[in-house]
């Protein structure tokens, strides 16, 4: 079975939209090769659709070895409301049903911790979180799995500091007991 890895950043108080000023300065180059080593290790993007919006007007038109790797790999795009994909290549639209299909054909890479995220952990679907903690504290804003009915427990698999005060935690759904 191959897996679904869902990466997000957010501030120390869980705010996942966040000014420049507080994920920029905190990026190392170390960082930046492990979030394009999980891209390279991965079949394909699952996004929800504001986050596939956001991210083919960020990425559709850049190069480099980032950009090269999201621009040409294929790209779900978890909608009801969308009926063109031709702002950024290799997208299709899917339906939220057909996620665990996808997941067993691929290693499905997911950007973001808003309402696709919330519902994938909430079914069972995600495999493991990637968050990237910035040491910022912003006050407001969109927090991490907003939405959430109920407790989401997660087992911390590994961490790593960086020299920025960033942290990198590698998290796993804790089995329920």
């Amino acid at each position: 079975m191959s897996r679904i890895t869902v990466q997000t950043v957010a501030t120390l108080d869980g705010v996942i939209e966040t000014p420049p000023e507080a994920m920029f300065p905190y990026m190392t180059d170390e960082g930046r090769q492990a979030t394009l080593d999980l891209a390279l290790a991965s079949d394909a993007l699952l996004l929800g659709r504001v986050t596939w919006q956001h991210l083919a007007v960020a990425w559709r038109d850049q190069s480099g070895p980032m950009a090269d790797r999201l621009n040409s790999m294929p790209k779900y795009v978890v909608t009801s409301t969308l009926t063109s994909f031709d702002d950024w290549a290799s997208s299709t639209g899917v339906g939220y049903d057909e996620i665990a299909g996808l997941r067993e054909q691929h290693d499905l890479l997911s950007y973001g911790c808003g309402g696709l995220a919330r519902d994938l952990v909430r079914d069972g679907l995600v495999d493991e979180v990637l968050l990237n903690v910035t040491p910022v504290v912003v006050g407001q804003g969109r927090r991490i799995f907003d939405g959430s009915s109920g407790l989401l427990a997660f087992e911390l698999v590994e961490s790593r500091a960086y020299s920025t005060g960033a942290l990198r935690l590698l998290l796993r759904p804790a089995e329920a007991s």
